[in-house]
């Protein structure tokens, strides 16, 4: 793959949480709902080198790719995002160790969880390429039925790869593949607002 330099940054910061939530009606044709959330993220003094335990999505990383992603670092994401199967393993063995692995490096201050729910700014710069920058967020996003239909298109609809995402969910607690939402943005109408 095209080699690239990855960037998230907190950019909206809330205060103490809003105990009493306003009602409000969603205008026709509804909107979607967006939320802040307390990201993990390494920690650089524990880690060193932050691209040492990045990884490229699940998907685009080969064998020779995961090997030299678990190789890079103990803590490189990969071994949650990706856990390997090793032989004599039960079906959901290697699950369990990606949960293990997120428990250690959470309890071990690898890992820490932001102080203040926020939304984050990425932005994802291919080196040495002619490719355009991608930039956006991550927030939450309430997901809801329209017309019978959740309104999310997969890029893939491998279904044994919905399911191993469902079971890192389930067994970490952490979703390592957030649903990313892709337009396109020639007008620059996004960065004048």
């Amino acid at each position: 793959g095209v080699p690239v330099a990855i960037h998230a940054a907190a950019i909206v910061r809330c205060g103490r949480p809003v105990t009493r939530r306003p009602v409000c009606r969603p205008p026709e044709g509804s909107v979607p709902v967006l939320r802040p959330f307390r990201a993990l993220r390494f920690d650089a003094t524990s880690v060193g080198d932050l691209a040492a335990v990045m990884a490229p999505s699940y998907d685009a990383i080969d064998p020779v790719a995961h090997e030299r992603l678990l190789a890079r670092h103990p803590a490189n994401v990969v071994r949650v995002d990706l856990p390997e199967s090793r032989h004599g393993d039960e079906p959901d063995d290697r699950f369990r160790r990606a949960a293990r692995s997120m428990a250690e490096w959470r309890s071990g201050a690898i890992l820490h969880k932001d102080p203040h729910p926020s939304i984050y700014l990425y932005a994802c710069d291919p080196v040495d390429s002619e490719l355009p920058v991608v930039r956006g967020y991550f927030a939450r996003l309430r997901l809801e039925a329209l017309d019978g239909a959740t309104g999310i298109e997969a890029a893939s609809a491998d279904a044994a790869g919905f399911d191993d995402r469902y079971k890192l969910l389930r067994a970490t607690g952490v979703n390592t593949s957030p649903v990313v939402a892709v337009f396109s943005e020639n007008a620059g109408t996004v960065r004048a607002t």
